[in-house]
Order: C-alpha cells, then sequence, then structure tokens
C-alpha cells in the first residue's frame, strides 16, 4: 500500500505507456494475420492474366497449354509452383512466396505469379 502512495501521475502514466507498448505486437501479428487473407496471387501468361488465387484457401491449381506445365500449390497462405516442365526449374526452386510485391517467374513459358494485396488490384484492366 506504501507503494501505491508513493506514486507520482508521471509515474502512473510512464506504467501506462508501458503496458500499452507491450500489446502493440500482439496488435500488430493479429492485423498481419487479417491481411495474409486479402493477398491474392495473379497468374499471367505472357503479360496477360488468365486466374487470380486467393491465398486465404489452401489449393492445387494446373496450368496447361501447348505443352507447358506449371502446377501451383498455395498451403497456410503460401505459394509455390511445385511442378513445371521447362529444363531450368528456376520457377519451382524458387520455393514458397507470401509478401505483396513477391513473384515466381518461368521464363520459358513466360509464367508469372504476382503477389498483391486486394486493395492494390486496378480491376478497371
Amino acid at each position: 500500500m506504501k507503494i501505491l502512495k508513493k506514486l507520482k501521475l508521471g509515474d502512473f502514466l510512464i506504467i501506462v505507456v508501458l503496458l500499452i507498448i507491450s500489446f502493440t505486437p500482439f496488435y500488430m501479428l493479429h492485423n498481419q494475420e487479417k491481411a495474409d487473407d486479402q493477398i491474392i496471387g495473379i497468374v499471367k501468361i505472357n503479360n496477360r492474366e488468365v486466374k487470380r488465387l486467393s491465398l486465404a484457401k489452401d489449393q492445387k491449381w494446373r496450368y496447361q497449354k501447348n505443352g507447358k506445365i506449371n502446377i501451383v500449390q498455395i498451403k497456410k497462405h503460401k505459394i509455390r509452383v511445385i511442378d513445371a516442365n521447362c529444363k531450368d526449374q528456376v520457377c519451382v526452386k524458387e520455393g514458397w512466396k507470401s509478401e505483396s510485391g513477391d513473384t515466381i517467374v518461368c521464363l520459358p513459358h513466360k509464367f508469372l505469379i504476382e503477389l498483391k494485396n486486394k486493395n492494390q488490384i486496378d480491376d478497371n484492366k
């Protein structure tokens, strides 16, 4: 009880500020989880959009045309190319991507996956 009587207004404010700062990481992580639901993988072939894939849903998607095959996997809000029939396999070796602005490219197939936040997408194109 003596400690509470010795606390001044400034001490109390410092304690409140420190408590608020201590909960900031929790708040930021919680909001990041919600933002992950907003990431979209835009698949383009020859710079022409062919598919939009939400990272919120685990799935596999296969693109096949003119003998060119790319298989995309989405799992736990991440995306990767798991198989392609190109020689260099660079797109497969790139691994998992999950951040807005990330890309996966298969040059031999002119295949591109670009990750964007839903609010960054211009639907007028």
